[in-house]
């Protein structure tokens, strides 16, 4: 165990068998002031204090504290750097962690207010990359789905969102479901309109699907049928279709009058998706 005397500057000139006259001083952290400035918020001055310790002193703890200052500041970029100095002397988990939250701080920014989307992305796709293992990423993955959303990619957002919630039995899901999409051959449609109909869709339930040519709205309307009850149509609509499916239109040349149809997921909590059978 350290003794009193062991946070105290002894004078050396002092005679070891000298007792009351002999001079001490207080070890000062050389950042104390800085670490002060920074609690008052005054970060030009830290970042001026810094930079002259810096300049006898330029050990990674100093890098590290400089790169704090600068992100404070919103200066991103430069902090980043320092960053990098620090990591360069010792690459510290905790130096991982405070410049994962710089570059998450400058992800934000980038994306609200400045709305520059694409940035932003790489930006958190690099703080993703830093973080240290035993850190928890969740808040870094709802503004990585926040930005996915805002790039209209939904299944990536998606996917990123169970990630932050740790729904990782329905983040498989969802991946198996991209999966088939990506790669069947069966003809898939969506159902629209279940909800105006009191239907809820299932799993393996068949349905029939009926062209509906004197539709008043949509000539290639498609409506879909259980037990002879409406429950929906096949979305015809570009704002109610994805990439991996067939509108009513694309069908309604391949289809038998009374054709039939097997529900096989909801996607993404907006898609009822079904194929052709």
């Amino acid at each position: 165990m350290k003794s009193n005397n062991d946070y105290l500057d002894i004078d050396p000139n002092q005679k070891d068998g000298s007792d009351n006259t002999r001079q001490t001083t207080f070890k000062i952290s050389k950042t104390l002031k800085v670490d002060n400035l920074i609690s008052n918020e005054k970060y030009d001055d830290a970042l001026s204090e810094i930079n002259r310790i810096l300049k006898t002193d330029a050990n990674y703890s100093n890098w590290n504290l400089k790169a704090i200052i600068l992100a404070k500041l919103k200066r991103y970029e430069e902090s980043i750097e320092c960053f990098d100095k620090a990591l360069s002397l010792n690459p510290s988990d905790e130096i991982k962690l405070n410049k994962a939250n710089s570059i998450y701080n400058w992800a934000k920014v980038t994306f609200f207010p400045e709305g520059n989307y694409e940035k932003a992305l790489r930006l958190i796709d690099d703080a993703l990359n830093i973080i240290p293992d035993s850190e928890d990423p969740s808040e870094f993955y709802f503004l990585k789905a926040e930005i996915l959303e805002a790039l209209n990619d939904l299944a990536e957002s998606q996917k990123a969102y169970l990630i932050a919630y740790k729904e990782f039995d329905k983040l498989k899901e969802l991946e198996n479901q991209i999966e088939y999409l990506n790669n069947t051959s069966d003809t898939l449609i969506i159902i629209t309109g279940s909800y105006f109909y009191n239907f809820t869709p299932e799993k393996d339930i068949m349905i029939n699907l009926v062209k509906q040519d004197d539709n008043e709205h949509d000539p290639d309307a498609i409506a879909v049928m259980l037990n002879d009850e409406l429950i929906g149509y096949v979305a015809n609509s570009p704002y109610t279709l994805i990439d991996e499916v067939k509108s009513a239109s694309d069908i309604k040349k391949l289809i038998n009058d009374n054709q039939n149809a097997k529900i096989l997921f909801n996607y993404l909590g907006e898609y009822t998706i079904a194929k052709l059978v």
